[in-house]
């Protein structure tokens, strides 16, 4: 490429791209800071990636991911939150905040655990989180590999009343 080539395709192609990403992205933020209703979908983004600790890994995928998710669970009147370099705790707190009724889990596990950025949370800890909380009536949606590990029951199934409305990766990915 010569650099009068690399100036057009920054200008005619990649400029106007961001510009419209830009443009459409503030227009889903304002949407959903105009919702009402107090339930919201919170997307739980991992920093767990390559290695132990990447930095980049959730700013890079709340880029690629705000505007279709934010769109997607405003559609069903649900505000959006979201948890960049997402940890176990935060994963507690929506798990028991009764507002929270539908969860994203973006990063490495399996059908039963998911690495939050400073550990892996399994079947077992959720089971602890759940402990006297209401399941919850709108979607779990985990975004790691769907092999099975030592449990039955995905881990989705433990926080939402209806098994159905858990989606996962059918195998690995």
């Amino acid at each position: 490429f010569t650099k009068k080539r690399i100036k057009f395709i920054l200008r005619r192609i990649l400029l106007p791209l961001l510009l419209i990403y830009v443009g459409v992205g503030m227009i889903a933020a304002i949407r959903n800071m105009s919702i009402r209703n107090t339930e919201y979908a919170a997307i739980l983004l991992s920093d767990y990636a390559i290695w132990e600790y990447d930095y980049w890994a959730s700013p890079s995928a709340f880029l690629g991911a705000y505007i279709p998710w934010t769109y997607y669970f405003n559609n069903r009147d649900m505000k959006v939150k979201w948890f960049l370099r997402a940890k176990s705790i935060d994963l507690e707190k929506v798990i028991r905040d009764k507002d929270c009724q539908s969860i994203v889990l973006v990063g490495h596990g399996s059908l039963n655990c998911w690495q939050a950025t400073d550990m892996l949370v399994s079947n077992l800890e959720v089971s602890a989180m759940v402990k006297g909380v209401p399941k919850k009536t709108g979607e779990w949606m985990q975004l790691s590999c769907g092999v099975e590990d030592a449990f039955p029951v995905r881990m989705g199934e433990l926080v939402m009343e209806k098994k159905e409305k858990v989606y996962t990766y059918s195998k690995s990915i």
